[in-house]
C-alpha cells in the first residue's frame, strides 16, 4: 500500500508540460477575445496587433486568417487583405467569408469581372443564396451588361421575393430598356412592400414620365417629396410636368426653388424660359434664356437660340433674332433655321439678295414645312432684286 499512493497522484497530477498547454491555450483565447473586442470598437490597427499574437501560435487557424484580412479590408488596405484571405482558400478553397470578402475588395476596386466571378463561386457553393445572386447582378450591371444582370436580380427575386432593393434595381433596368410593362409590374410589388421607398417613388414617376403621363408624374414626385425628398433631377421633372398641364404658376414655382438653392444648371433655365414666355414675361424669359445659354454644354444650345430668335422675332428685334437662329444653325444645320434667317433678313434688311440666298438653301434642303410659303416668296424676291439692281 505504501507504493500505491503515490502512484495515484502521479495518474492526476498534470505534468509541467501539460499545465503549459492549457495556460498558452487559454492565453490565445483571452488574447483573441480582446481582439473581437477591439474590431467591435473600430480599432483595428489594436486588433490586427492583437491576431498577430494569435497567428504566430497558430498559422492555419483559419478563424485568425479571416479576422486579419477583415481588419485590413477595414482600413482600406486591400492587398493585404486580400493576401490573406487568399491564404485561407488555400487551407478550403470553398470558404464563403473568404470569397464574399474577396468578391467585396474587387467590386470596391471596380474590377467588376474580377467580383463576379467569386459571387459565380459563391453561387455555384449555395445557389439558393439570393444575396449572392444579387451581388453578381450589381457586378454584370456596373460592367454594362443589363440583360445579365436582370436575370441574376430575377433569380434573387425569385428566392426572396420581399427584397425590394432587387424590386428597384430590376425596375430601373426595364426603364433602361424600354420595358415599360415589365417595370409597372415590379414597381406595384414593390410598392404594395414599402409605399414610401423615395427609390421607388422615383423609378415610378420615371415611368409615367417615359408614358407622358404628367399627372402622375407629380403624384410619384410629390409622394417622394412628403418623405423629405428634395433630389434636383426629381423636382425639376414635377416643376416640367406641371408646365406640360400649364400649371405656369406651379411649374415655375418648382424651377424657381432650384434655381434658389443654386442646384440650377442650363434645363432648368430653359425651362424657365419656355415658362415665361408662355406668361409673357418676355425679359424674365430672355434672362433664363440667356443663362441657359451660358451654361450650356449639350446639344440643346440650338434650342436656347432658337427660342431666344422666335422671341426677338416676335419683338421686331430682327437683328438680335439673326444672330441666334445664325448661332442654333452653328450647333445643329437644320433646315427650318435656314427658313428663319431667311425670313429675318427678309424683313430686317432692304437689300434682298442675302435673304434670297437663304431662302433657296432652305428650299434645296428638301424640307416641306416652309416650301408653300417659300416658293411664293422667292418669286416675289426676284422681282424686287431685279428693280433693286
Amino acid at each position: 500500500m505504501k507504493y500505491l499512493l503515490p502512484l495515484l497522484l502521479l495518474l492526476v497530477v498534470p505534468t509541467k508540460h501539460s499545465f503549459s498547454q492549457d495556460a498558452s491555450s487559454a492565453n490565445l483565447e483571452v488574447i483573441y477575445a480582446n481582439a473581437m473586442d477591439a474590431i467591435g470598437n473600430y480599432q483595428f490597427d489594436k486588433a490586427l496587433k492583437l491576431l498577430s499574437q494569435c497567428y504566430i501560435k497558430d498559422q492555419r487557424n483559419i478563424l485568425y486568417i479571416n479576422q486579419i484580412g477583415y481588419c485590413h479590408l477595414q482600413s482600406g488596405r486591400y492587398l493585404d487583405a486580400r493576401l490573406y484571405y487568399g491564404e485561407t482558400l488555400k487551407l478550403d478553397s470553398t470558404n464563403i467569408t473568404a470569397l464574399s470578402s474577396l468578391g467585396s475588395i474587387y467590386e470596391r476596386q471596380n474590377n467588376f469581372n474580377k467580383a463576379l466571378a467569386y459571387y459565380q463561386k459563391l453561387i455555384a457553393i449555395d445557389s439558393t443564396n439570393s444575396f449572392y445572386h444579387k451581388r453578381a447582378g450589381y457586378m454584370c450591371f456596373k460592367k454594362g451588361a443589363s440583360l445579365e444582370a436582370i436575370g441574376y436580380f430575377l433569380s434573387a427575386h425569385n428566392l426572396n421575393e420581399e427584397d425590394v432593393e432587387v424590386i428597384n434595381q430590376v425596375s430601373s433596368i426595364y426603364l433602361q430598356l424600354g420595358e415599360l410593362d415589365y417595370a409597372a409590374l415590379m414597381l406595384e410589388k414593390g410598392l404594395y412592400l414599402d409605399p414610401n421607398n423615395i427609390k421607388l417613388l422615383h423609378a415610378k414617376a420615371r415611368l409615367h414620365q417615359k408614358k407622358k403621363e404628367h399627372e402622375e408624374v407629380i403624384t410619384y414626385v410629390d409622394r417622394a417629396m412628403q418623405q423629405g425628398d428634395s433630389t434636383d433631377y426629381y423636382q425639376m421633372s414635377i416643376g416640367v410636368a406641371y408646365l406640360q398641364l400649364d400649371s405656369l404658376d406651379q411649374g415655375i414655382f418648382h424651377l424657381e426653388s432650384i434655381v434658389k438653392r443654386e442646384k440650377d444648371n442650363e434645363h432648368t433655365h430653359h425651362y424657365l424660359g419656355v415658362a415665361y414666355q408662355q406668361k409673357d414675361s418676355i425679359e424674365r424669359s430672355i434672362e433664363h434664356y440667356e443663362n441657359a445659354i451660358a451654361m450650356g454644354l449639350s446639344r440643346k444650345l440650338k434650342l436656347y437660340h432658337s427660342d431666344l430668335g422666335s422671341i426677338y422675332e416676335n419683338q421686331n428685334d430682327h437683328k438680335q433674332a439673326i444672330y441666334h437662329f445664325e448661332k442654333a444653325f452653328e450647333y445643329a444645320e437644320e433646315p427650318e433655321f435656314l427658313f428663319y434667317l431667311a425670313r429675318n433678313h427678309d424683313l430686317y434688311y432692304k437689300d434682298k439678295r442675302m435673304a434670297m440666298r437663304y431662302y433657296e438653301q432652305y428650299w434645296s434642303s428638301g424640307d416641306k414645312q416652309y416650301r408653300d410659303y417659300t416658293s411664293e416668296r422667292m418669286e416675289k424676291l426676284k422681282e424686287i432684286i431685279h428693280f433693286q439692281r
